[in-house]
């Protein structure tokens, strides 16, 4: 049987095997993953009560205790399915990085053509995960836009998780100012999350602007300042660079929580302009694995004429247009991010 390399199962093992972009909020917050064999997908949350045992009169049953019910959301995520196109004039010169005595031919540059853009269009999808992620953590809930053939007619679909746990500081509060009490501010929001959810909040992402204010604080710099090993029971400040786009800035030993810079960004679908996900002046504040991410089954129609469908995160999906002599490599994904629950974690917006 002859192996056909644009096969959907044969791309299919070579996304398997193909290195994935780093995503520091996606592998931080929802790093699991589902995949169910339809394209609705159950999103749900149940959350644990602190219900104290009733006391009974001797010689009774027993008095009984209600169990806590869970929420679910049934929800058909939106398809995503970036596209490349090669046409004949793509390939009959010249690729980028070849030499002009090179002898491929143009059936040779049209295959590591197509390999190049199976890996192009997947970290477009991871992008639009993490911009998913991001608008989730920072404001409890994430627009989905669908476009036509057109490219610009849009149908929006919003998903809310009925997150309360974002503060907005104002006045002498916002960190901008060296006398605002950050240290409190930031206990603040650890003991709302031990308290609602019953976890305790170990990472801190924040944006670039977060750390110069971190590091011109005058109540952490009085502590940072002690001539001994005592300023270190309370905190540590030491801004490291991990990745061009991740800082680890410092451990807050006294709760637990690492601070971590991000700078990771993407280009805007209506400007390009490069866009941070983590706007400035905010602080996400949380523990790792608070969420998950839920792929729908995709189907679609293949050159046998008939529908096929697949349980997989990204199906990938080869055709040519002989007319116009033309080939073209479209990759779908049905994904949503969902938190296990809306209290996991909290966000500041310092200024």
């Amino acid at each position: 049987m002859a192996f056909n390399v644009n096969d959907t199962r044969t791309m299919l093992a070579a996304l398997e095997r193909t290195y994935a972009p780093s995503t520091t909020l996606v592998d931080t917050f929802f790093p699991d993953e589902r995949v169910f064999t339809t394209k609705v997908v159950d999103m749900e949350m149940r959350k644990g009560d602190r219900k104290m045992a009733p006391f009974a009169v001797p010689g009774t049953k027993g008095v009984n205790l209600a169990r806590g019910g869970s929420e679910i959301k049934t929800y058909t995520p939106p398809l995503m399915k970036p596209k490349r196109v090669i046409s004949v004039e793509d390939v009959e010169g010249r690729g980028f990085g070849e030499t002009i005595y090179s002898t491929k031919t143009p059936a040779e540059r049209a295959a590591d053509m197509r390999a190049k853009d199976l890996i192009d269009l997947r970290n477009a999808c991871y992008r639009r995960q993490e911009y998913m992620a991001a608008q989730l953590l920072i404001n409890g809930s994430y627009e989905c836009k669908g476009y036509a053939d057109d490219g610009t007619t849009q149908v929006v679909d919003t998903l809310t998780f009925g997150f309360t746990q974002k503060t907005t500081l104002s006045g002498g509060d916002t960190w901008d100012n060296a006398s605002a009490k950050i240290y409190d501010c930031i206990g603040d929001a650890s003991a709302k999350i031990r308290q609602n959810a019953g976890i305790i909040p170990t990472v801190a992402i924040v944006s670039d602007t977060v750390v110069k204010y971190l590091l011109d604080n005058t109540q952490l710099l009085k502590w940072l300042n002690v001539p001994n090993a005592n300023n270190l029971s309370i905190m540590s400040i030491q801004p490291r660079l991990q990745r061009p786009d991740l800082m680890r800035v410092g451990l807050i030993q006294s709760l637990n929580l690492e601070i971590y810079s991000y700078a990771g960004g993407y280009a805007d679908d209506e400007t390009g302009e490069f866009k941070p996900y983590i706007p400035a002046d905010h602080v996400i504040i949380g523990a790792p694995k608070i969420g998950r991410r839920l792929y729908g089954a995709v189907s679609q129609m293949e050159d046998d004429k008939a529908l096929h469908t697949y349980a997989s995160q990204f199906v990938p999906k080869y055709t040519v247009d002989t007319e116009n002599d033309t080939s073209s490599l479209a990759l779908s994904s049905r994904c949503v991010i969902a938190p296990d629950w809306n209290d996991l974690w909290c966000t500041i917006k310092v200024k």
